[in-house]
């Protein structure tokens, strides 16, 4: 601290405790094993001496220092990049850390939004590959001001730095207040966190005999209680002290309110306007401010600005050197509170011209505009709304946003202001949909253009269907079209308007009408014309036309050509080919999805991409590999916060586990994760669940309830979530024989009407099994035999050898049983295949324990992990690959190796 000559002195005392563990922090992360220390205390308790302490004393690492200001808490990701900036090179941005260059490396974000994930995830490698050249202490003073996205990318990056020979060291004061207490929750969760307290009594007065030599008695007294301890307020309490010559108690106590304050202005009063006036420019620039920012923003000329600055450094406000800044943010903030509002404008406004001239970034600019008084000026506006765009191209919305309330409030010219109303919206619903409905109703209220209407129709309703106004979405868009001519924007709009239709059976026709004429006109749009085959392939699928499976792929291969995937397009298009058995267009489309989501960093699309695969394989009976990517992506999903995609990673994950034998780690699953809805998967995952635990009345409301929400959906297709089945078992658990049948029937007849094997075969063998018959179940063998559903195979074949057994024909329940548990142990279906071999003994045969070693011995994960090693991968492209740290990598391997009893990558390619 540069504010009074003892601070350096004096901050150090009493913290050998905290430096003691701040160094024990440090030591670790030489040795590998990376930790985060939280510093937390008020202002002037010595938070910053302990910082310095701790970089100087970092031998062996590369040390990188940021601060937070209250002027750059709207810069987003403006401390991540103060800590790189010193050390960034095109070799630390390779790989996966390209990612977090929009964010750190100016004039590198491309055109368009950048998703949040994807920056933090580029963050995290950027450290990594900073690491790899040794150890690391990153370090950022005053995080309390620091920008929320800087502090949810530490936060990232702590929840993984364990793994890493990276120290991070942080100081805050309490309360964070600027960002979400989730994001600080999780830094002080990661972190040793410590909270230095005052000085005692003792220390005080070593301090008053330093500063002032023998004292009057009660002068040490009077200090601590006027101080309440805290270094910075007792320097600065002595130093008025020993100017004023008060020496006694009673001249201490008249000294102390407000200390720093008074001590700040009596210094200025000293040295005179121009260093006044140039204090105030610094604290107006925030940080550390340019010798010619400080000229633009005080007026001065230069050499009156550099004589100021010398003169404050003198007086000890200012710190030695160059860029200009403060000594400790007290008295930043007693200068700054200095000033009126009007001065505060006219400095602000000054600051932001200058920077407009040079051409600085957009959000440096509007850092300054944000304070400023709201004039009505256009070019205010304008350069908010850039911000803006900047904000979102980092994946930074709530960034975005505060810059765009800003513009809003300015307020903008009457013509703009829908617009700007529509931008803040947009990026508003990134952040909160419900919030963002709210913004683009008022600039769809307000905006009067055709084609703007129909911009802010668009966005408006895609927020309101994820807030379930289904009807108001339509509303909205029935409205914006009624205005506009033919072209390719009432084409869109036309094009979600059929999206949602389907909701509503009064519009499914004639929705399906205009996307067949869409089709052959040629005028199906860009960005809604996959979408619209899509739902035209999904309504197809439910007449039994065989022009759905053409469409479904028609829309996923156009879809899968965009830079980012639709998910609009991929679960209508998906469920199509589910339901008719189509897989390999559904592998090529989860791949695809995966390279996508891999180059562009986005989880989200990963664990989309991997819900999909996860499917793909479960339909195809490879519920090891199912359970890989259920599993991953359940976890990526809960880490990142997206509580919708959970219903879908969670059902999966559940419906994986059940059929692998081990309900009751499902139900576990399922009730950890919290994860609640009426969504169809999540409720068919529910009933297959229950089932399998025995609470058979749960399972039929939960199939029941899947089935509502299907059909009121005009989902009819029974290959996509057979309920119908569902409800005959739970019904037959229940010894309710008589429902149990019919609904097995229902199943039956529906698996005829629309020609889905899989589906028949299902409700064939549910059949057999309520009424105690076999030839259903020879059918569904039969239908089985040639399709990829080799689970359902296996299942049938074990149901059939069953029944045999109990009719006593043990022969050939033998021969359906042997295979049948052959097949379910190369399924991973290990529920299923205990049951065959207790059906095999009771058949009278000897079955063979299937051993559990070599590649099956693999678990979901090392699977997965060793697949990617196999084809080449470095450990670390492995782990960028699957959003995972590179020693999850390497703990993978090293279990594979002694689990395959290999030494490399060649061996354990041969053996995979």
């Amino acid at each position: 601290m540069a504010v009074m000559p003892a601070a350096h002195g004096t901050a150090i005392l009493e913290r050998d405790r905290e430096l003691a563990v701040l160094a024990a922090v440090v030591d670790a992360a030489r040795a590998g094993r990376g930790g985060l220390a939280w510093v937390e205390g008020p202002p002037g308790i010595g938070k910053t001496r302990l910082l310095e302490t701790t970089r100087a004393d970092a031998d062996g690492a590369t040390v990188l220092a940021a601060r937070g200001g209250r002027l750059e808490r709207d810069f987003a990701f403006g401390v991540v990049r103060g800590l790189v900036e010193p050390v960034l090179t095109a070799e630390l941005l390779a790989g996966a850390a390209r990612l977090a260059a929009p964010a750190v490396a100016p004039g590198s974000a491309e055109a368009g939004e950048h998703d949040t994930a994807s920056t933090l995830h580029g963050i995290y490698w950027l450290v990594a590959n900073l690491a790899e050249r040794g150890p690391v202490l990153l370090v950022v003073d005053d995080a309390h001001v620091a920008d929320a996205p800087s502090l949810r990318a530490l936060a990232y990056v702590a929840r993984r730095v364990g793994e890493l020979p990276v120290a991070i060291v942080i100081a805050a004061q309490s309360p964070v207040d600027h960002v979400e207490p989730a994001v600080v929750d999780a830094l002080r969760d990661a972190a040793t966190v410590l909270l230095p307290g005052p000085l005692s009594p003792a220390a005080v007065g070593e301090l008053v005999d330093a500063r002032l030599g023998p004292s009057p008695d009660g002068v040490v007294t009077a200090c601590h209680e006027a101080t309440g301890g805290n270094p910075l307020l007792v320097a600065a309490l002595l130093e008025a002290v020993a100017e004023s010559g008060a020496r006694g108690p009673d001249g201490v106590a008249a000294l102390a309110p407000s200390v720093v304050a008074t001590f700040v202005a009596r210094r200025l009063r000293e040295t005179g306007a121009d260093a006044a006036a140039v204090a105030e420019a610094v604290a107006v620039l925030g940080g550390a401010a340019e010798l010619r920012h400080v000229v633009a923003v005080s007026g001065l000329d230069a050499d009156r600005v550099a004589r100021a600055a010398e003169t404050l450094v003198a007086a000890r406000l200012l710190a030695p050197g160059r860029p200009l800044a403060f000594g400790h943010s007290l008295v930043e903030q007693a200068v700054s509170d200095r000033m009126g509002p009007a001065e505060r404008h006219r400095a602000h406004r000054r600051a932001a011209d200058a920077l407009a001239a040079e051409e600085a970034s957009a959000e440096l600019v509007a850092a300054h505009l944000l304070h400023t008084e709201a004039l009505g000026d256009p070019t205010v506006v304008a350069g908010l709304r850039e911000a803006g765009r900047v904000a979102l191209g980092k994946g930074a919305p709530e960034t975005a946003c505060r810059y765009l309330r800003r513009a809003v409030a300015e307020p903008p010219p009457v013509p703009e202001r829908a617009a700007v109303l529509h931008e803040l919206g947009t990026a508003t619903a990134r952040v909160s949909w419900r919030e963002g409905v709210a913004l683009l109703e008022e600039a769809f209220a307000l905006a009067t253009h055709p084609i703007r209407r129909g911009l802010i129709a668009l966005e408006l309703a895609r927020a309101l269907s994820v807030t379930l106004a289904f009807d108001r979405a339509l509303q909205v868009l029935d409205e914006a079209a009624a205005g506009l001519d033919e072209g390719e924007l009432a084409t869109e709009l036309a094009a979600a308007t059929v999206s949602l239709a389907r909701r509503d059976p009064a519009r499914r026709a004639a929705a399906a009408e205009l996307t067949r004429t869409l089709r052959r006109d040629g005028r199906l749009p860009p960005q809604g014309g996959p979408a619209l085959l899509a739902f035209a392939a999904l309504d197809a699928l439910q007449t039994g036309d065989v022009t759905a499976a053409d469409l479904a792929r028609e829309a996923l291969d156009a879809t899968l050509r965009a830079t980012a995937p639709d998910p609009g397009v991929v679960l209508p298009a998906t469920m199509v080919l589910v339901a008719i058995d189509h897989l390999d267009p559904l592998r090529v489309c989860a791949e695809g999805m995966l390279a996508s989501a891999r180059r562009r960093g986005s989880t989200y699309d990963f664990v989309s991409a991997s819900v999909l695969r996860a499917q793909t394989r479960y339909l195809a009976g490879d519920l090891v590999e199912a359970e890989a990517d259920a599993r991953l992506a359940d976890a990526l999903a809960d880490e990142h916060g997206m509580h919708a995609a959970r219903r879908y990673t969670v059902a999966w994950l559940v419906i994986v586990l059940v059929d692998r034998g081990r309900a009751d780690e499902a139900a576990a699953v399922l009730a950890a994760s919290g994860v609640r809805g009426d969504l169809a998967y999540l409720l068919a995952a529910r009933g297959r669940l229950h089932l399998a635990l025995g609470r058979p009345a749960e399972a039929v409301a939960d199939f029941r309830a899947c089935g509502e929400r299907l059909v009121h959906r005009g989902i009819h297709h029974p290959g996509l979530l057979p309920w119908e089945v569902g409800v005959a078992s739970a019904l037959h658990a229940l010894g309710r024989e008589d429902e149990a049948v019919e609904a097995a029937d229902r199943a039956v007849r529906a698996g005829r009407r629309f020609a889905a094997p899989r589906a028949l075969a299902m409700a064939l063998r549910t059949r057999g099994l309520v009424g105690g018959t076999v030839e259903p179940l020879r059918e569904a063998v039969t239908l089985l035999s040639p399709t990829p559903a080799r689970l359902e195979l296996a299942r049938t074949q074990v149901e059939l050898g069953a029944a045999l057994r109990r009719a006593n024909q043990r022969v050939a329940a033998r021969a359906e049983l042997a295979p049948g548990q052959d097949l379910a142990a190369r399924c991973g279906a290990d529920g299923l295949v205990a049951r065959a071999r207790k059906e095999l003994q009771a058949a009278g045969a000897r079955p063979r324990r299937v051993a559990v070693t070599g590649v099956d011995a693999l678990t979901a994960g090392e699977r997965r992990v060793a697949e990617l090693a196999a084809d080449g991968l470095t450990n670390r492209e492995v782990a960028q690959a699957l959003f995972v740290t590179t020693k999850t990598v390497e703990t993978h391997l090293g279990h594979v190796y002694r689990k395959l009893g290999v030494t490399g990558r060649d061996e354990l390619a041969r053996r995979l």
